[in-house]
């Protein structure tokens, strides 16, 4: 049975995964490449029950031109050269945005240079019927290529269905032309290789010069095919006057911003809430259903307490990248970008580095998939590598308990809260040196000139739910399924580290179950660490039950909260609980009798939390976002030390 292959190209948000979706059923599976995690996507025509040929689409990421600056750019690059030799195709079908017509018809030609015949166009977003038959014909005979003119809105699956099948009819295979390709551009071609078609020119001005030519050519095939439309051209240019003013348009962001990141934490906090509920409620009944026995706490406190170390996060993620397709699909991301750019250049990296930064303030694992719009490698994982010191929502829980407790509530200058100001501090503490550590990273390691900042602006448009809900959806599944694996096999360890080795029955013998979790915590093999690492605690101020609160929280950082409650024999507590509270304030140094809490060590628990990098899930999502353990494993280390010596500092200034 023979099956051909479509490749969908065109620019980002041009249309191209709503007639993907329309065609497909929506039957998304999503491609990786060399580790490397991209929105690819592959899946079969709803129509093949009906063919004798089955036919597939596949979606891939966003380009603007094929000369790439931007890991998505690559992987489209990297599948239209073909250099995956065991998936060939038969057919590119070009989404042209018609309201970035011309910028399309440069992609146009460069596209028809390198795939010749094969290859078809697809005029989406013409709503009121603006193409007429006559220009399509003008249009196939300036650019060699059939075309149709559709909206994806309108749902025209058949007649779209049917264009494509009729262009696979056309004999002869794939034949690559030349292509001119910069050297700098190379490096974000994943498993890049040498082949006959591609030409590496050493002056980036020549592709330059290219590049030009296209567009030059593409305003011609415009001006005999298309006129503007002048309404959302005038339209465009007064909202821009005010929405990329240096003056209002920064006030709009700055509101814009807050809105999301606001929405982030108080929307998907309810959610959270349910799903934390939902995971205990299972987790009960689970237990309530196992016999007693290693089993039985392996599956509860194990692999559920794990699935839901992960699944707690998806609100956040889902929200995010909603209210993210909504501004991209209105265009108004490209103008919060240009926006930012003045400011990030400051640290050596591009105006697209704003959005992780910001959405980090709720997850660093929102944060970090945000991350993949930063066109420069370098400037890209320098953002990844500092993201996680961005003071997340996971940290709270740490933070309210420990300034609640030891920072006395009073007035400075008389209207500034003491501990609101801890907050700010922290906060700001966390902001500054991600930025600092980005600067440091541009000088050192990732040296090199910040990336030349150009976006294209497209017209203003509404955006539409339906897109945005299928987007937020996406990115849920993907991180359940590909971070999940990894989570779920650290969570086992780590409950395999606080259970064994197991205590001995007589020595527990008429002991409560809190007073019993205690001790079972401090004998097995994580309190043993614990107290293996109390020489490099104690300058710092801690013993080996803060310690293991540290390891713990490498789970989540809000269980060092519950750790401490099992340590010292509570039982269930949390940040508010005044048993918890009380009961640190009344700890005792053994050797000096002198309180072991105290406002140093308390900040310096704070500071340690700033700086160190302790998530599990995060950790998780850096090795699929990196596609290795190396430089996830030099963040662990680098954030460790930072943690560490900023805590020795605070320590000894406060004792």
């Amino acid at each position: 049975m023979k099956e051909a292959r479509v490749l969908f190209v065109g620019f980002p948000n041009s249309g191209k995964s709503s007639l993907f979706n329309l065609l497909s059923g929506q039957k998304r599976k999503v491609t990786n490449y060399s580790g490397i995690t991209v929105d690819a996507a592959e899946g079969m025509l709803l129509s093949n029950s009906s063919y004798e040929e089955k036919v597939s689409i596949v979606d891939l990421p966003g380009m603007y031109n094929l000369v790439p600056t931007s890991i998505d750019e690559g992987v489209s690059l990297h599948a239209l050269l073909n250099l995956s030799a065991d998936k060939p195709y038969d057919l590119v079908a070009l989404i042209v945005d018609l309201e970035r017509f011309e910028s399309s018809m440069s992609l146009c030609l460069a596209l028809k240079e390198l795939v010749g015949e094969k290859m078809v166009l697809i005029i989406n977003k013409d709503d009121k019927g603006e193409i007429t038959r006559e220009q399509l014909k003008v249009l196939e005979e300036l650019t060699g290529c059939r075309a149709l003119s559709t909206c994806s809105k309108k749902e025209r699956s058949r007649e779209i269905d049917r264009f494509l099948r009729d262009n696979l009819q056309r004999e002869g295979k794939v034949e690559l032309g030349e292509i001119t390709l910069s050297k700098e551009s190379l490096s974000y071609i994943p498993d890049f290789k040498e082949i006959k078609s591609i030409k590496i020119e050493e002056d980036q001005r020549e592709v330059i010069t290219k590049l030009d030519n296209y567009h030059k050519r593409a305003r011609e095939i415009v001006d005999k095919v298309v006129k503007p439309d002048t309404r959302k051209i005038k339209v465009t240019k007064k909202l821009d006057q005010i929405l990329i003013h240096p003056l209002w348009g920064s006030l709009i962001f700055v509101a814009v911003f807050y809105l999301i990141f606001n929405s982030i934490y108080e929307w998907a906090g309810p959610l959270m809430d349910m799903i934390d509920n939902l995971v205990a409620i299972f987790g009960d009944w689970v237990a309530s259903t196992l016999p007693e026995g290693y089993l039985k706490s392996l599956i509860v406190d194990g692999i559920i307490a794990g699935v839901g170390g992960v699944i707690i996060f998806a609100p956040q993620i889902g929200i995010l990248f909603f209210l993210l397709s909504l501004l991209e699909q209105s265009g108004y991301i490209s103008r919060a970008a240009v926006l930012s750019d003045r400011v990030m250049s400051i640290f050596g990296l591009n105006g697209k580095a704003f959005l992780p930064y910001l959405s980090g303030f709720a997850c660093s694992i929102p944060g970090i998939m945000a991350a993949r719009t930063i066109p420069s490698k370098k400037e890209r994982i320098a953002t990844i590598m500092t993201l996680p010191m961005i003071t997340c929502s996971a940290r709270l829980p740490v933070y309210i308990l420990l300034i609640g407790t030891f920072v006395p509530e009073k007035k400075i200058f008389g209207f500034l809260n003491s501990q609101s100001l801890s907050f700010f501090f922290l906060y700001f503490l966390g902001s500054f040196f991600a930025l600092a550590m980005a600067l440091v990273f541009r000088l050192s390691y990732f040296r090199g000139e910040t990336s030349s900042f150009f976006i294209d602006l497209p017209y203003y448009q509404r955006p539409r739910l339906r897109i945005a809900f299928g987007s937020a959806l996406q990115k849920v599944k993907f991180f359940c399924k590909k971070a999940g694996s990894i989570i779920l096999v650290l969570s086992i360890g780590i409950w395999f580290a606080s259970t064994f080795p197991r205590l001995d029955a007589n020595s527990i013998a008429g002991l409560s179950d809190d007073a019993v979790a205690s001790m079972q915590l401090e004998h097995s093999l994580i309190g043993k660490i614990g107290k293996t690492l109390e020489p490099a605690l104690e300058p710092i101020g801690m013993d080996w039950k803060m310690g293991v609160g540290l390891l713990v929280a490498f789970g989540a950082r809000e269980l060092f909260v519950s750790t401490m409650g099992t340590i010292y024999a509570l039982g269930e507590v949390d940040e508010e609980s005044s048993t918890l509270r009380q009961r640190l304030k009344m700890e005792k140094d053994s050797v000096t009798g002198e309180p072991k809490f105290n406002l140093a060590v308390a900040w310096s628990i704070l500071i340690f939390f700033v700086f160190s990098l302790q998530c599990t899930s995060t950790l998780a999502i850096l090795r699929r976002e990196l596609g290795n353990w190396k430089q996830p494993t030099f963040m662990f280390l680098y954030m460790g030390a930072l943690a560490w010596l900023g805590s020795f500092i605070t320590y000894n200034i406060l004792s």
